[in-house]
């Protein structure tokens, strides 16, 4: 097994704790697991950054600590959610800074609270689907409120064959 598939399910397991039991992997296409929810026709694509880098002052920082590091798409066709993009680097964002998504050259901001961000709008989760189906990797770049700065790739191999799965299993 690779070592991003075993990243993944390691990752999605935590990704959704308790409620993993109503939540079950269905599929997984190289770097990417499909996810569903047996009581509605809800839908997740899900995949764990590749890489992770750390710095502080613009050297490595060692010793970080950080959750999970997750990219996902959520189709929630009830609640006409149809393709949301959303990311957690696994530690509090700065607040009231963007953070930074690039697939290839295309960027775009996601917005963020917490320890979760996502795109501004439905309009930018599909350009940014649309890179995710062209691209190679997906690069988030953040900064923690401790001030560590972050840069997580994600691979979009297999992508596309989990949108396409996930999508038909949401009927959409």
């Amino acid at each position: 097994m690779n070592k991003i598939v075993f990243s993944i399910l390691i990752v999605t397991i935590s990704f959704f704790g308790s409620m993993a039991s109503a939540r079950k992997r269905v599929a997984v296409f190289q770097d990417w697991a499909v996810f569903t929810a047996d009581k509605h026709k809800e839908c997740w694509l899900v995949s764990a950054a590749a890489k992770v880098e750390n710095t502080r002052g613009g050297k490595p920082a060692i010793n970080v600590t950080r959750g999970d590091i997750i990219l996902w798409v959520s189709i929630l066709p009830k609640q006409k959610v149809y393709g949301e993009v959303a990311f957690t680097g696994g530690y509090p964002f700065k607040k009231g800074k963007m953070l930074k998504l690039q697939i290839g050259s295309a960027k775009y901001d996601l917005i963020s609270k917490g320890d979760y961000a996502w795109s501004a709008s439905p309009e930018i989760d599909t350009k940014i689907r649309v890179s995710m189906t062209k691209g190679s990797t997906a690069i988030v770049t953040a900064e923690s409120q401790r001030g560590t700065k972050t840069k997580d790739t994600f691979s979009l191999r297999g992508f596309t064959a989990a949108l396409k799965d996930a999508k038909s299993r949401c009927g959409i």
